[in-house]
């Protein structure tokens, strides 16, 4: 427990960046694992849903998966919930202080957007794949982004775009990636590639803004699993081996049941104290929107948002100031973060800060709940998985799908931090200029001086709020 709390302690930067810090401890220094056990512990994280280092902590031994979870997850929500209830004490009159300190950390997450595609751009490149990954940057971009540009457009040269054909949701981009990556395979058939985009293309007119085939978004969605499931079983009849039979391990699902157990008695503990139907809908929105998180805590921002800003359940203000600023500048895992500061924010305002905490930890324990859960299903059918060509081209490809994604929520920010500047009374066009200005110059402190995210974050942050303090 003292191994994992510590890690998660230090654990700046989350991600595949704490495996290193995972593997001095348990291999090297305690010797609790030799390097083998630990590669496949950390191949199972790397493709889990939701906190890779969460997901390692449950898989990586069958006798301490639950409580190594919950201790290395425990520190950074911690020190996150005692920064937050300091902002219940500002009152109204701080309120156009915090605005201004808004701008500073989304200038902050914008670099940390950026870092993340560039670094996954890089992986393209060594991968000798540059191309197909800018390609399908771009694809996924303009498949997410048709909202986003049509409000800059606006916003910039007042035109009123019509309403994009697309703009799918991150859920829908995902699902028609996993598509067609299982249908096609390895084949190198162009018509059966041409084959998987036509079900896919409905299904994104199906689910995109313009409405287009809506009434028939189940029915295709039923006709690329069959499509689907039909190609694998083809191409394993086609080539077929002998294999080698395995035998399950059921201690996994043992673990799962207690973490199931934990959650199922926090959540209804949460139901009796407060009283308050939408207990379920948090605990089962963190669920659902955790199962569908991959690539990291940049990701869940974007998922997050989709399921509790723009469901009306905590505002946009608070989420992209105070719960997104401050989640990236504690150890620990982002996602987790990012729904304690949801329960929180709900907490308090409805019930007050006690409350605030109770929903908070409700919203860590639901996170861990569900990255354990599909990291130990995985962990039991991994030696049947691993030397599958279709899982490791999901791999491989489903991080540009993730990147484009992400220039749509970069775009979306900074709409918001220039909007703030333009309030202080700049226009719009210098407004952009300088959020566009302030975040070449983190990125300058960064690569050029090698200021760490903590320093450049209260730079940024303070930054803004003695600038435009002074200028209002």
């Amino acid at each position: 427990m003292l191994s994992f709390f510590k890690i998660g302690a230090i654990g700046f930067g989350g991600g595949a960046a704490l495996l290193p810090i995972f593997e001095c401890e348990l291999v090297e220094n305690k010797r609790w694992m030799d390097k083998r056990q630990f590669d496949i512990a950390a191949a199972v994280a790397s493709i889990s849903p939701a906190s890779l280092p969460v997901a390692l902590c449950a898989v990586w031994n069958t006798r301490y998966s639950l409580i190594s979870a919950f201790a290395y997850t425990l520190p950074g929500p911690l020190m996150y919930l005692i920064l937050l209830t300091g902002f219940s004490y500002i009152g109204e009159a701080g309120t156009k202080y915090i605005q201004y300190t808004s701008v500073g950390l989304i200038v902050f997450v914008l670099m940390l957007i950026f870092r993340f595609i560039k670094k996954n751009y890089h992986t393209g490149v060594k991968a000798g794949i540059q191309t197909r990954y800018m390609i399908i940057i771009a694809t996924a971009f303009l498949l997410t982004g048709g909202t986003v540009l049509r409000k800059l457009a606006f916003t910039l040269l007042g035109l009123e775009l019509t309403a994009p054909f697309f703009s799918i949701n991150m859920l829908t981009l995902m699902l028609i990636t996993f598509f067609i990556l299982i249908f096609t395979g390895s084949s190198q058939s162009k018509i059966k590639l041409y084959a998987a985009f036509l079900p896919a293309g409905l299904y994104a007119l199906a689910n995109g803004k313009a409405g287009i085939l809506q009434q028939f978004s189940l029915p295709i969605l039923a006709s690329m699993l069959v499509l689907a499931v039909a190609s694998v079983l083809y191409d394993t009849l086609k080539n077929k081996t002998e294999k080698k039979p395995f035998k399950l391990d059921f201690r996994p699902f043992r673990n799962l049941l207690y973490f199931v157990l934990i959650a199922a008695v926090f959540v209804t503990a949460a139901y009796l104290v407060s009283r308050d139907a939408n207990t379920w809908y948090y605990a089962g929105k963190v669920a659902s929107s955790s199962l569908t998180s991959f690539g990291g805590g940049e990701v869940f921002i974007g998922i997050s948002e989709a399921a509790f800003v723009e469901t009306g359940f905590i505002p946009a203000q608070i989420f992209n100031t105070r719960i997104i600023g401050i989640a990236n500048t504690l150890p620990g895992p982002i996602l987790v973060h990012i729904v304690t500061g949801v329960g929180y924010t709900y907490g308090s305002m409805a019930h007050g800060i006690g409350f605030g905490w109770l929903f908070g930890l409700l919203g860590l324990v639901m996170a861990v709940t569900v990255t354990a859960l599909g990291a130990l299903v995985l962990s039991v059918f991994f030696e049947t998985l691993k030397d599958s060509i279709r899982l490791r081209m999901i791999i491989q490809y489903i991080m540009p799908v993730v990147c484009g994604i992400l220039i749509s929520i970069a775009l979306s920010l900074l709409m918001q931090a220039s909007s703030v500047i333009a309030g202080v009374g700049d226009n719009v066009f210098l407004s952009f200029g300088i959020v566009i200005a302030m975040l070449l110059s983190l990125m300058l402190l960064h690569s050029k001086f090698g200021f760490n995210d903590l320093t450049l974050l209260l730079l940024s942050a303070f930054g803004t709020v003695a600038v435009l303090g002074l200028a209002a």
